[in-house]
């Protein structure tokens, strides 16, 4: 990233800067208010938890749904050698949306066995819709937190252990001219894999790990393995801090919608940072 903004327009380096600045501000701002809020109104924890403890599949369920997982994506991982250098990015692309459509087909099977709802499951109700609204103040709260640990993590691994920083690989698509593939892949990662995976991490791995692990263990796992999912060791502490604060919205709100906000307006600062820069 530092590259991309090295070699950027001057323009555009100052248009990265201000919107980082006003990130970093808005999120000063969003924190101090949260904390304010919590000083005043305290948290009930316990009731917190215990509703998120509800929501915990059984472990044979469990099993088979990230057992499915890692079977589908270990096929994925060939699918480059059937096609060309050029046709990989597509193929790839349609690979994730199969696996989408095949693990969301699965959850939905597996959730009609429980009983119930996605809105008594995940609070994703029509009437809980509307607490994707605080999404903002919670994305903004974790920028300060989130940009300081970035920092520290890129200095340990050039300075210490002398590994380079470098973009993951579908990050370097959007830094590419434009094409009907490039936006696909937008779309796909602003309104589709924020759904996708905090349906998955969140609503349905993070309760099951409270449930064996207690709030703070669950979090940590369920953060490590979203971390470790994305198979990109210079993210891997940005998306264990990111996934922490999508699996504390959760628990604090009761709805998936806030997480699944918070993960879209992630992934579509990110992209458009990208698109700045490149």
């Amino acid at each position: 990233m530092e590259e991309l903004l090295a070699n950027a327009h001057p323009e555009n380096q100052l248009l990265y800067t201000l919107i980082t600045g006003f990130l970093l501000f808005g999120g000063v701002l969003a924190a101090l208010f949260l904390a304010l809020q919590h000083r005043k109104k305290p948290l009930n924890y316990a009731a917190l938890t215990d509703k998120i403890l509800t929501r915990s599949w059984a472990a044979p369920q469990i099993f088979i749904l990230l057992g499915s997982l890692f079977l589908l994506y270990f096929i994925a991982s060939f699918v480059g050698l059937f096609f060309g250098e050029e046709q990989i990015p597509l193929a790839q692309l349609v690979a994730t949306v199969i696996i989408y459509l095949l693990i969301i087909a699965l959850i939905t099977l597996l959730d009609r066995q429980r009983g119930g709802s996605w809105e008594t499951h995940y609070g994703m109700g029509f009437r809980q819709i509307k607490k994707i609204l605080i999404a903002p103040l919670f994305y903004l709260a974790l920028i300060p937190f989130l940009m300081l640990a970035s920092t520290l993590y890129s200095l340990l691994l050039e300075s210490v252990f002398g590994i380079e920083v470098e973009l993951q690989a579908v990050a370097l698509i959007f830094t590419q001219e434009f094409s009907w593939l490039q936006f696909l892949y937008i779309f796909m990662a602003i309104f589709v894999a924020p759904i996708y995976e905090e349906l998955i991490f969140r609503g349905v791995v993070f309760p099951f790990l409270v449930k064996r692990g207690g709030l703070a263990g669950g979090t940590a796992l369920v953060s490590l393995l979203f971390a470790l999912m994305h198979f990109h060791l210079p993210s891997l502490v940005p998306l264990f801090l990111l996934s922490a604060a999508l699996c504390l919205a959760y628990w604090r709100t009761g709805s998936l919608w806030v997480s699944i906000g918070m993960h879209t307006l992630f992934n579509a600062v990110s992209i458009f940072a990208l698109k700045i820069v490149a």
